[in-house]
């Protein structure tokens, strides 16, 4: 087949091969030296075993398109080193490796098969040049790419998934909350993206996002018991003290997550500030170990059952 003298193809760079042809004591060596770092990765490793293939076998030909060069690798060597090598390269920001592999004719992985696109590995790293490469060359994206860009905090991929009209849902600004990013959380929002109104707030106090808690509040986010209930249970006190200051309620299993967690800071702040407790709370403290949270109990008279069945 003639060539198109007219394309100019991705090789793999000459460092890189170089590195890559040699045994594991001389990568060490050139490792422990004060030059550019290589970074081989399994994508690099299939492209070099593919073109090595098809030059052992025979068929490479150097006026050919290269195209097909995976095509006839697969009929007599392919194993699991040849699987889903564009969903590895956007994952680990290898733009070379993608668009060789694409140049070769890898196919894109089915997303279903493999659980995530190259869309979604590549936002889920924070690659953006290999996210829009994928994107514009077909490989399909979900409500995981946006997600997978939320909880890496790459508010650049998650502006881009959703200007392109990649389809997002509550998961999105639920890792934007867990990962305490809120830049994501306040574009996500911003632009219509919806949230768990009944857990959000939750999950951020749980996660100790003091920021993304007032964020969420001061846009209008409900919140209940269940807030300063997974701030205690995680020792978060600014969280547990911004959500009591700003009127969100509590309940005795306040009291019981500190105990429970061992929080001795978040027990005497609810308690300071009449928090309700009862007997779970110097138990807790007792089965856990919290001797400290026990102490502090008993003291102000929280009851202690165990104490009554001389436990």
């Amino acid at each position: 087949m003639a060539a198109n003298n007219d394309r100019t193809y991705i090789i793999p760079s000459l460092l890189k091969s170089a590195y890559q042809a040699c045994i594991k004591i001389h990568r060490d060596k050139y490792d422990d030296l004060p030059v550019p770092d290589v970074d081989l990765q399994s994508c690099c490793e299939s492209i070099y075993r593919i073109i090595r293939l098809t030059t052992e076998s025979g068929n490479f030909d150097s006026f050919g398109d290269r195209r097909f060069m995976y095509d006839k690798v697969q009929n007599y060597a392919y194993d699991e080193s040849l699987k889903n090598i564009c969903e590895k390269a956007a994952s680990f920001g290898h733009i070379d490796c993608l668009m060789l592999a694409r140049e070769i004719g890898v196919p894109w992985s089915d997303s279903d098969e493999r659980g995530q696109s190259a869309c979604t590995q590549a936002a889920g790293s924070g690659n953006l040049e290999c996210l829009i490469y994928a994107h514009e060359n077909g490989s399909d994206w979900d409500e995981r790419t946006c997600s997978d860009a939320a909880m890496n905090g790459s508010l650049a991929c998650l502006k881009y998934a959703h200007e392109q009209g990649c389809p997002w849902d509550v998961s999105t600004c639920r890792n934007a909350v867990t990962m305490g990013d809120l830049n994501c959380l306040r574009y996500a929002r911003e632009n219509g993206c919806p949230w768990e109104e009944e857990t959000i707030c939750a999950r951020a106090a749980f996660s100790g996002r003091l920021e993304c808690l007032k964020y969420l509040h001061e846009s209008g986010c409900p919140w209940d018991r269940s807030t300063c209930y997974a701030a205690a249970k995680n020792g978060y006190l600014y969280c547990l003290i911004y959500a009591h200051r700003n009127r969100c309620p509590w309940d005795k299993r306040t009291c019981t997550a500190a105990a429970s967690g061992g929080f001795l800071e978040c027990l005497r702040y609810a308690h300071e500030n009449g928090c309700p407790w009862d007997d779970e709370t110097c138990y807790e403290a007792a089965i856990n170990g919290h001797l400290a949270c026990l102490q502090y109990a008993e003291e102000n008279g929280c009851p202690n059952l165990m104490l009554r069945m001389n436990w």
